[in-house]
């Protein structure tokens, strides 16, 4: 191939033609121009190398970004059957600052080993786990479930009056295993939180995430004291980083769907099911109205629109950077999955939600085509 048939060679493809490791030699008809099917397969093997270390240098450009942040949290990078094997080491059991946090994070590489050993996963110190499962140029979710955990660091267990038990009925128990798979599935990122909202809340402004004692209509009385400024900042910390990461996500990787989800405690006149679009573009009204009516049909139960909530601040802060995109957030009743004390989950029924979720998400094309 001469020089100027080089400079010819879309942009996409150069990267076969600059790396010192990658032959290609076209074989070109003066009149047709056409690659022999033998190099035309070895074309598509090259080209679906490079993809590969581009997917792998996207993962490693989010990664570097976290720690270039300025107050630096450690983070621990490699695949689940990588943390799998390494479980029950000293290193990992000390990364974390408390055991129970250990034992939650833990227990989700136990749960998800076995069907996902190559996912990629990304921890933090303080229980943020990023799953990665992005395939470039195909169908992406962002999925953060913010509320999923329960650990209160010991500092603060000191400080609460809220008794475990009642805390534990409010806390979006159950969720990470009902949305979690439709990541590991079908493609994405999904950000998962240990730690509870009742220490600081991601889902709302960096204002009110710490809570006081009224901030919750169903819960009073959290704290037996006032928390001193010193005290509160040290929490904020966590809430900064986590919206670091989030920024860092979005800046890194491109998603079709962002989706925050949660679950609801059952109380009179709260559906089945809810889906929070405040802030979802209109564009994407009747897509949204489409999924309410697949669901509806799917589970033979009652699905409403912003009742009892329109949606949180995470979709509020996203839509502010991206209002083209399609965001909206999601509510269960956990009458549907656990007991009525909401402490229990039962495995059966999380499992048949979660292929819910996922088939809410399979947009299959209109009969006939288009």
């Amino acid at each position: 191939m001469t020089h100027k048939e080089a400079e010819r060679v879309p942009s996409l493809l150069k990267p076969l033609f600059n790396s010192a490791h990658t032959t290609i030699s076209f074989v070109m008809n003066q009149q047709k121009k056409f690659l022999s099917f033998q190099y035309y397969a070895d074309f598509l093997q090259e080209l679906k190398k490079v993809n590969e270390r581009i997917d792998k240098n996207l993962h490693l450009s989010f990664v570097s970004l976290l720690y270039s942040y300025k107050a630096f949290e450690p983070v621990l990078d490699g695949t689940i059957s990588y943390f799998y094997r390494n479980r029950n080491t000293l290193w990992f059991r000390k990364f974390f600052p408390e055991k129970e946090l250990y034992e939650l994070v833990k227990a989700d590489i136990k749960h998800h080993h076995k069907n996902y050993p190559n996912i990629k996963l990304t921890i933090t110190k303080y229980g943020t786990m990023i799953y990665d499962n992005y395939k470039r140029n195909k169908f992406n979710i962002l999925l953060i479930t913010a509320h999923a955990g329960v650990w209160v660091p010991k500092y603060i267990k000191s400080l609460m009056a809220l008794r475990k038990s009642k805390r534990l009925m409010e806390e979006d128990i159950g969720t990470d295993l009902i949305y979690g798979p439709l990541v590991l599935d079908r493609g994405g990122i999904w950000i998962d939180n240990k730690q509870s909202r009742f220490v600081c809340d991601y889902n709302r402004s960096r204002e009110s995430a710490v809570y006081t004692n009224t901030s919750e209509k169903r819960v009073q009385n959290i704290w037996k004291r006032s928390l001193g400024n010193k005290q509160k900042e040290r929490i904020l910390e966590r809430y900064d980083y986590f919206y670091h990461v989030l920024n860092q996500l979005i800046d890194t990787y491109r998603f079709n769907i962002i989706f925050d989800a949660h679950s609801m405690v059952d109380e009179p006149d709260r559906p089945p099911f809810s889906f929070g679009i405040d802030f979802s573009p209109r564009f994407y009204y009747p897509i949204i109205m489409k999924m309410k009516e697949n669901l509806e049909l799917e589970v033979k139960e009652e699905v409403l629109i912003n009742n009892p909530f329109g949606a949180g601040y995470i979709l509020e802060h996203l839509a502010k950077q991206f209002p083209d995109v399609f965001i909206f957030s999601m509510e269960i009743n956990k009458k549907l999955y656990m007991d009525k004390k909401h402490c229990r989950t039962y495995k059966r029924k999380v499992k048949k939600l979660s292929k819910n979720i996922e088939d809410l998400f399979r947009f299959k094309k209109p009969k006939g085509g288009v």
